[in-house]
Formats: structure tokens, sequence, C-alpha cells
């Protein structure tokens, strides 16, 4: 069975970026079987350059572009990740789960840290669910 997962951050092109990256990464290692999305409710144009080039420096390729949530991302979307959004901003009635990372802006290694760990323990928690 796939998960769908919906990683949410206000740009929809830092956070949110980096998230799905990672949680690509963490879920073929498993062979796991999962959708992945990212959206935000205010996207910038493009991704944040500084995140892309620090995920392809850690030998990742970024497949996924800022653009904004719609009502079909959460009712589709089996986990909705927010990292750093307003949940009012958010369409859904659907539970969010909120990750609390440094802001990319003050702290980049950080906050991918601090992503990625999160990632990690995610697809753990899906990997050995029954």
């Amino acid at each position: 069975m796939t998960t769908n997962v919906l990683f949410i951050c206000p740009h929809s092109a830092g956070k949110s970026l980096a998230a799905a990256t990672y949680f690509r990464a963490s879920t073929a290692r498993r062979n796991m079987a999962v959708s992945i999305a990212v959206a935000g409710p205010e996207p910038d144009e493009v991704n944040m350059p500084n995140v892309a080039d620090a995920l392809a420096k850690q030998g990742f390729a970024v497949d996924w572009h800022p653009r904004r949530i719609a009502a079909a991302d959460t009712s589709q979307a089996d986990l909705l990740i927010s990292i750093g959004c307003d949940h009012d901003s958010i369409p859904t009635d659907k539970a969010i789960i909120e990750w609390d990372v440094p802001l990319i802006s003050r702290d980049l290694f950080g906050s991918l840290q601090a992503i990625h760990e999160r990632c990690e323990a995610l697809a753990a928690q899906l990997h050995d669910r029954p």
C-alpha cells in the first residue's frame, strides 16, 4: 500500500523541499511505497538556491518546485507534515503534524539536519508499523 505524504512549508521552496528529498531517500533505502508532494500557501517562484545547492552537494537530486497548496493536495494525502505554516492556511480538516525546525535563514545546516532526522524517524516509524 502506498502512503501519500504532503510536506508543507510557507513558500514551498526550502524546508518542504528538503523534507521531500530526505524522506524519498530514506524510504527508498527501506523499499517503501510512498508518494511525496510539496506545497505551500505562499509559494515562491523558485526553490531557495542555498537549499537546492546544499542538497545537491549532499548528492541528492531535487525534483520538486514551489507550488500553491490546494484542497486536492490535502484530500489525497495520508500524512500532512507542516514545517512552519499557520495551520489555518492549509485547506483541510485532517490532522496536521507540525515539525519545529530552525529557520533556514538563520541556520541552514541546523535546519537541514533537523529535517533530515525527522524524515529518518518518520520513515522508520512507517516502515515498522503493522
